[in-house]
């Protein structure tokens, strides 16, 4: 019996188990990513593209874009008070969220290189 032969096949397979899990998880972290920009960056964006549209189309794209943009969502807290949130509060959050969301990508793919590494070494011993 090829007991090694058995193991590294074994980890070849939990490796590329792992590997896809990661590579998945990154494109998820990268969606997130592209949201969080897209709500810090989006009205720069979008005051560049409105300039040179219409005010009827410009009305068009902003519901399509953001359903709600008519009709501001109110919160409540505990004691049934409207909570607001001021644009430069909910800018840091997102800004945060972006560091979070970059940091997490960071891991994810030094993840990959570690388990990219680990199947190109099983692959190179004598007997992989």
């Amino acid at each position: 019996m090829d007991v090694d032969g058995i193991v590294r096949a074994r980890r070849r397979e939990q490796v590329r188990d792992a590997l896809e899990f990661e590579r998945d998880r990154e494109a998820a972290i990268d969606d997130q990513l592209g949201d969080v920009l897209a709500e810090l960056e989006g009205s720069r964006i979008d005051e560049a593209a409105f300039a040179t549209m219409t005010p009827e189309d410009v009305a068009i794209v902003l519901v399509l874009l953001d359903p709600g943009h008519a009709e501001p969502a109110e919160e409540f807290d505990d004691a049934d008070q409207p909570v607001t949130e001021s644009a430069n509060e909910i800018r840091r959050e997102n800004e945060d969220e972006r560091a979070r969301l970059e940091d997490v990508l960071e891991e994810s793919r030094a993840r990959q290189r570690a388990l990219e590494a680990y199947l190109s070494a099983l692959d190179a011993r004598p007997g992989g």
